[in-house]
C-alpha cells in the first residue's frame, strides 16, 4: 500500500486526510489522519494499517453517475453550494466576519488582516479604551473558524466580563463558549468523571485565568491540551514572567497556534516586560540578551487610539462637569493635622533617611479626598499599629498618638449624618438633586467610582437614608465579590429594566465591563492618582456604541489655606491633563511617560512630599519614546489597509434563495428528524429560520451558552437580516438575564454546520449528479471540480472550484465556476431533461482526460501558491536564523569569564539547548507550513452537458 503525508484515504465508509505516517517495528503503519468530510469532519484520529486493513486512497476516477430529478436541479444545486460553503478560506481576505452582526467599520477588520500576514496569526491588540478590542477578537475568531483554524478555542479574561465577552461573542458572531465560571465548574464535576479533560470535552470555553491559576487540576490539564486559538484579554496582568499569571500564560502560549492578547494598556515603560509578552506571540522575535528593536516586534503589534479612527461618528463627544466643593472649617482642621504630620514626617526623612511617616501622612490624605470615612478607617488601623509598637521603636508618631487621636475624633464628627459636614458629599447630594435624581425607576443611571471600599460603603449609607432608597436601586462593585456575584451586577446594570439606579464602584470594575447600554453619567467621586486609571474609569460609558453624550463628573475640593491649597491643586491637575489627553485622542500613559498606574501614583506622591504642581509635568520628553515610536512605525504599515473582502462563490441569487432551499430540500428528503422548520417571509424577503429546539437539535447544540438556549420544543430564530439581530440585541437588554432571541445565519453558525455536514455526509464522495440542461452548447459537457491541496501539517491551503469544459475528446479547457455560472445563467430556475443510459455511459468515458487536466491546473496553482508561501516565510527564515546566531553568541558573551566554573557551564550547555530547541520547532513548524508535498485531491461534484 502506498500512501504519503497529505494524501486522502477512505476508512470505514469514511474520508480523512493523513497528516502523519510512522512506520511501526512490525513494518505496519500508523496513520494519523483528519476527517474531512461528513460526520467526521474537523475529528482526529489514529488508524493502525494491521486492524484497518480496508484503508485505501480515495480515486477520482471510480466515479458513479446520479441523474438529478429534483425540480430546479435543487439537489445538485444545494450540494454544490454545500461543499462550497464548506471549503476552508486559504486568502487573506475577509471572507465571513462581514456577515456577521457588526458594523462594518474598516479599522476593527486590520488587526485580522495584519494577522493573516503572520506565519502564524500570532498578535497584540493593543487599541484604545472603547475602541471595540471584543469585535475585533471575535472577527480574528470568525476568520480562522472559516478556515479551518479555529475548531479549538480557549479565551481567558477578568472574572467580572466572562458573561458579557461570551454574550458578545455568541450575539455578534454565532461562536458558543462554555463559561467556565463557578457556575460552569461545579457543572463540569456533575457531568463529568474526575479523570475526564474537560478542555477536551469541550472545544471551544471563556474561563478567568486567576481561575486557571488557582485550580492545579486544570492546570494539569492544560499541560495535556492543545488549541487552536487562546485569547488572553486585559493581557498586561500577565506581563511578568515570575508571576503565577505569567508563568500560566507562557504555558498556555506554548499550546496553541494562534494567539490574540489584548490591553488597552500594552505595557508599563520597561521593555524588558514588554519583551515578556511578544515572546510569548513568537519566541524568536527576541533574542536571549533581551536586547531588541521596533523592527524586530512592529510585526506582532497594533495599537489604534480615536484620532487614528475614520469612523468617528461611532463615538460621542463628551461633556466634563467639575465639581469643585470648597472645604469647611472643620474639614480644613483635619488636614492641617494631616499637614502637621506631613512636615514632621519630611523632618524626620531629612533627619534619619525614613520616609514611612511621610508617606503615611501622603496617604491620610488620599484617604481624605475619598471620603472621611475612609480616612477613619485608615486613621484606625495606624492608631493601633502605633499603640502595638514597643517603646524603643523609632517611629515619629510612637510620640504623637495624640495627634492620630485628634484625627480620629474630628472624622469622626465628621462622618456624622446629623451634622452634614461632609462638605463633598453634601455637594455631590445636591447635584444629584439639580439632575432631578431620586433613584427611582424613571430616573437615570449614574456610575460612581471611587477608590475605597469604605467610600463605598458610607455612600451607599447616606444616599439611602437621604433619597429614602430601596435596597436593589444602590449597589457596590468591587474586587471581593466572587465572579457570579461580579457578572450578575454587571448584567443587571446593562438591563433596561434594571432597579439599580447607582453603582458604585471601586476600581475593580474599570477594567472591561460596559456600563454604556443604558448609562451616560460618571462621578469621579475621587480622582484615582494615574491618568491610565482614570482613563479606563471614563472609558466605562465613552465608548463605542454610547449612544448619547456622556457626562463626566468630577468631585474636587477647594481651599484657600496655603497650607492645603497647593495639594489640592496637584490632584486638580490629574484632571486636567485626562481632559487634554482626551483632546488630543492620544494615549493617557504618554503624558508621565511611565506607562504604569503604580508609577504614576508614586509620582504623584513625589509632587505631594515636595508641594509642587509642575512636578507631573516636568518628564515629558520632547522627543518620542521607543513604545511610541514602535506604535506609530507599526501603523505605518496599516495606514493603507483597507479590508479587502472574499467574492463569494454560489450557484444561488441570494443567500436567502440557498437558505429556503436547503430549509425545503431537508424537509422533503426528512435528512433531519427536526419536528418544525422553516422559513418566514417578509415582503417577499427571507426573514428569518424557525426551528423547533427538539432533543436532536439540543444534543448537536450542547454547547452554546445555557442562557441562548429556547425551552425544550420553543423556537429558535435565525435571520440573515442584520438589522433585525440588532434589534433582538437591544430588546434582550430589556430584561435581566435576556439573551437576543434571534441570532445571526452565516455558515460558521453550529446549526447552520450541522445542516451542511448532514448534506455533505448525505451524498457519498464516489457519487456524482448529472444534469441535462438545454441552455448549455449542444455536444459538450462540464465537469464541476473542486482541487484541494494540504501543507504538511493537514490544514488546506488551496482549495479551488473550477470547471472542465469538454467540446469532444480533445478539446479540453478551463473555466472558473463563477463565469460557468454566470454565462450559463445557473442561478436561474434549471429544467433537466431527460437522461438517456447510453449518455450516462458516454459521461464517464472521458474521466481519466478529466482528471488529468485537473491535476495538471491544480499541481499549477500548487506550485504558484507554494512560490507564495516561500516568499512570505523568507523574511521570517532569515529573522529565526539571525535570532539564533545572536541569541548563541549571547550567551557564549555571558558565559566567557566562567568557562571553569562547572554551574557556569552547566548553565550556558542548558540556554544552548533551549535556543536550539526553539529554533528547531519554529523551523519544523516553518516547514509544515510552507511545503504543499502532497498530491492535489480532485473531486467531481457534478456533471452538466447537452447532448
Amino acid at each position: 500500500m502506498n500512501l504519503t503525508k497529505g494524501q486522502r484515504i477512505k476508512v470505514r465508509g469514511e474520508d480523512f486526510l493523513i497528516t502523519k505516517i510512522k512506520t511501526n517495528a512490525c513494518k505496519t503503519h500508523s496513520i494519523d489522519a483528519l476527517g474531512i468530510d461528513g460526520l467526521v469532519k474537523g475529528k482526529t484520529f489514529i488508524f493502525n494499517t494491521a486492524i484497518d486493513s480496508n484503508i485505501c486512497p480515495v480515486n477520482p476516477r471510480e466515479l458513479t453517475l446520479k441523474r438529478d430529478t429534483s425540480l430546479n436541479c435543487i439537489e445538485t444545486k444545494i450540494y454544490v453550494e454545500t461543499l462550497i460553503k464548506q471549503s476552508p478560506v486559504t486568502s487573506e481576505k475577509i471572507a465571513v466576519a462581514n456577515s456577521t452582526a457588526i458594523d462594518l467599520n474598516d479599522y476593527q477588520f486590520i488587526p485580522t488582516l495584519k494577522a493573516l500576514k503572520l506565519p502564524r496569526p500570532r498578535l497584540l491588540i493593543a487599541d484604545a479604551v472603547g475602541l471595540g478590542k471584543t469585535v475585533e477578537v471575535g472577527i480574528f475568531l470568525s476568520e480562522m473558524i472559516k478556515r479551518g483554524r479555529g475548531k479549538r478555542i480557549m479565551i481567558l479574561a477578568l472574572k467580572s466580563v466572562l458573561t458579557q465577552f461570551q454574550q458578545e461573542i455568541w450575539s455578534r458572531f454565532a461562536i458558543p463558549l462554555v463559561r467556565l465560571d463557578s457556575i460552569g465548574i461545579d457543572r463540569i464535576r456533575s457531568e463529568l468523571p474526575t479523570y475526564r479533560n474537560p478542555f477536551n470535552y469541550y472545544d471551544k470555553t471563556i474561563i478567568s485565568i486567576d481561575t486557571l491559576k488557582q485550580n492545579q487540576k486544570f492546570y494539569h490539564h492544560i499541560e495535556k491540551s492543545r488549541w487552536d486559538i487562546i485569547v488572553i484579554d486585559e493581557c498586561h496582568t500577565i506581563a511578568n514572567s515570575s508571576s503565577q499569571r505569567g508563568k500560566l500564560a507562557l504555558t498556555l502560549s506554548n499550546r496553541c497556534e494562534s494567539l490574540i492578547l489584548t490591553s488597552a494598556t500594552p505595557h508599563n515603560g520597561r521593555k524588558e516586560n514588554f519583551a515578556n509578552v511578544i515572546r510569548m506571540i513568537d519566541p524568536t522575535a527576541i533574542t536571549w540578551n533581551g536586547d531588541y528593536s521596533k523592527g524586530d516586534i512592529q510585526d506582532y503589534v497594533i495599537r489604534r487610539f480615536k484620532k487614528d479612527v475614520e469612523s468617528r461618528s461611532n463615538f460621542k463627544d463628551r461633556k466634563v462637569i467639575p465639581l469643585y466643593t470648597e472645604l469647611n472649617s472643620e474639614e480644613e482642621d483635619f488636614l492641617e493635622l494631616q499637614q502637621e504630620i506631613k512636615r514632621k514626617g519630611r523632618a524626620l526623612n531629612v533627619e534619619k533617611n525614613n520616609n514611612r511617616d511621610l508617606l503615611f501622612s501622603i496617604g491620610i490624605f488620599k484617604s481624605f479626598l475619598s471620603s472621611p470615612k475612609a480616612a477613619l478607617d485608615t486613621i484606625a488601623k495606624r492608631i493601633k499599629k502605633v499603640e502595638g509598637l514597643s517603646k524603643i521603636s523609632s517611629l515619629l508618631l510612637r510620640d504623637d498618638i495624640a495627634i492620630l487621636k485628634d484625627c480620629h475624633n474630628k472624622l469622626k464628627e465628621l462622618i456624622q449624618p446629623y451634622k452634614d459636614s461632609d462638605s463633598k458629599y453634601i455637594n455631590f447630594r445636591s447635584e444629584l438633586k439639580k439632575l432631578g435624581w431620586s433613584g427611582r425607576k424613571k430616573d437615570d443611571r449614574y456610575v460612581l467610582f471611587t477608590e475605597r471600599i469604605g467610600t463605598l460603603e458610607y455612600l451607599k449609607e447616606r444616599l439611602s437614608k437621604d433619597f429614602n432608597l430601596k435596597s436593589k436601586s444602590i449597589i457596590c462593585f468591587h474586587g471581593n465579590l466572587t465572579d457570579l456575584e461580579q457578572q450578575e451586577i454587571v448584567d443587571d446594570f446593562g438591563s433596561a429594566d434594571s432597579d439599580i439606579r447607582m453603582m458604585l464602584c471601586t476600581d475593580a470594575g474599570s477594567l472591561g465591563v460596559n456600563l454604556h447600554y443604558y448609562c451616560n453619567h460618571i462621578f469621579n467621586y475621587d480622582i484615582p492618582w494615574s491618568l491610565i486609571t482614570l482613563e479606563q474609569r471614563n472609558g466605562r460609558i465613552d465608548r463605542y456604541g454610547q449612544k448619547k453624550t456622556p457626562h463626566i463628573y468630577y468631585l474636587l475640593s477647594k481651599s484657600t489655606n496655603q497650607s492645603i491649597e497647593t495639594d489640592l491643586k496637584i490632584i486638580d491637575v490629574l484632571r486636567k491633563k485626562e481632559e487634554e489627553v482626551y483632546h488630543a485622542l492620544g494615549d493617557a500613559g504618554s503624558v508621565m511617560e511611565l506607562y504604569d498606574p503604580i508609577k504614576e501614583e508614586k509620582k504623584v506622591e513625589k509632587a505631594l512630599e515636595i508641594g509642587d504642581e509642575e512636578y507631573l509635568n516636568s518628564s515629558k520628553q520632547s522627543n518620542k519614546n521607543f513604545f511610541e515610536e514602535l506604535f506609530e512605525e507599526s501603523n505605518k504599515h496599516i495606514v493603507n489597509l483597507k479590508p479587502d473582502f472574499e467574492n463569494k462563490t454560489t450557484i444561488f441569487n441570494s443567500e436567502g434563495q440557498f437558505y429556503l432551499s436547503l430549509c425545503n430540500y431537508v424537509k422533503k428528503n426528512r435528512l433531519l428528524p427536526l419536528g418544525h422548520i422553516d422559513f418566514t417571509k417578509e415582503e417577499n424577503q427571507i426573514d428569518s429560520l424557525e426551528v423547533l429546539f427538539s432533543k436532536e437539535i439540543k444534543g448537536v447544540m450542547h454547547d452554546i451558552p445555557a442562557e441562548a438556549k429556547p425551552k425544550d420544543n420553543h423556537i429558535l430564530y435565525l435571520t440573515l437580516d442584520k438589522k433585525v439581530v440588532d434589534r433582538a440585541i437591544t430588546d434582550a437588554r430589556k430584561k435581566k438575564k435576556e439573551w437576543p432571541r434571534f441570532q445571526i445565519i452565516h455558515e460558521n453558525h453550529p446549526l447552520i454546520q450541522y445542516f451542511l455536514t448532514t448534506i455533505e455526509a448525505n451524498i457519498s464522495n464516489n457519487i456524482a449528479n448529472v444534469v441535462k440542461l438545454n441552455q448549455l452548447p449542444k455536444g459538450e459537457i462540464f465537469y464541476i471540480i473542486n482541487g484541494q491541496v494540504a501543507n504538511s501539517s493537514g490544514a488546506i491551503e488551496l482549495s479551488d472550484f473550477f470547471v472542465v469544459r469538454l467540446r469532444h475528446p480533445r478539446n479540453l479547457s478551463l473555466i472558473s465556476f463563477e463565469k460557468f455560472v454566470r454565462k450559463f445563467s445557473l442561478k436561474e430556475t434549471l429544467y433537466s431533461s431527460k437522461i438517456e443510459d447510453l449518455e450516462m455511459d458516454s459521461l464517464k468515458e472521458h474521466l481519466d482526460e478529466v482528471i488529468n487536466e485537473s491535476l495538471n491546473h491544480m499541481k499549477v496553482k500548487q506550485s504558484k501558491r507554494e512560490s507564495e508561501l516561500i516568499n512570505k516565510f523568507i523574511p521570517y527564515e532569515s529573522k529565526l536564523e539571525k535570532w539564533k546566531k545572536d541569541s548563541i553568541e549571547g550567551v557564549k558573551f555571558h558565559f566567557r569569564e566562567s568557562e571553569s566554573d562547572k554551574l557556569s557551564e552547566w548553565k550556558k550547555e542548558d540556554h544552548l539547548k533551549k535556543i536550539n530547541s526553539v529554533a528547531n520547532i519554529t523551523e519544523e513548524l516553518f516547514n509544515k507550513l510552507i511545503y504543499l508535498d502532497g498530491e492535489p485531491y480532485i473531486r467531481i461534484i457534478s456533471i452538466f452537458y447537452n447532448s
